[in-house]
């Protein structure tokens, strides 16, 4: 037996299997459900004016969906948490900096012993880089929160603007 030269093999390689295919371009699709097509025509009509607006229940289903008070709530309660963790964080460091008034008196560290006051700065330092990231967690929630709740006012002036005209049309005819 031989092995392929050089350039057979390179040619192997360019012969790719064919890609199966999802659908044979010369069959015919499957028509979409009646209700679906209504649906997608529906919603993707222009809009002639705000009761019409407001009148599709696309439309409806947006304004009154309450995922986004869903994920502040989220965001509130992970908020709390990790606010709680962070205030350990920050007692656990006063407490091995000597600095909590109910510890201060103690002598956890022997600061004379050169090896336990190594061991204690470098967890000192662990500690601090560990409040240094909750601390920037927090920041990351507290906006994060912040933008969801401006997007939640947002829809609710949308919301009330949208009603509003279409009173003030409704009266006018």
């Amino acid at each position: 037996m031989q092995a392929p030269s050089d350039k057979e093999a390179s040619n192997e390689l360019l012969e790719l299997p064919p890609r199966p295919r999802i659908w044979n371009r010369s069959e015919p699709h499957a028509p979409l459900p009646r209700d679906t097509e209504e649906t997608i025509k529906e919603a993707t009509r222009p809009l002639t004016d705000i009761p019409d607006a407001l009148g599709r229940s696309h439309v409806q289903k947006s304004l009154s969906n309450n995922l986004l008070e869903m994920i502040a709530w989220d965001l509130m309660e992970t908020l709390t948490a990790e606010n709680e963790y962070n205030q350990h964080i920050r007692r656990f460091l006063n407490i091995l900096l000597g600095d909590d008034p109910d510890t201060a008196h103690m002598e956890l560290i022997d600061v004379y012993n050169v090896q336990e006051a190594a061991h204690r700065d470098q967890l000192v330092q662990l500690v601090q880089e560990s409040l240094s990231r909750s601390d920037e967690f927090l920041y990351r929630i507290s906006k994060s929160r912040d933008k969801v709740t401006f997007a939640i006012e947002q829809r609710r002036q949308l919301k009330r603007r949208m009603q509003k005209a279409n009173d003030d049309q409704i009266k006018h005819h």
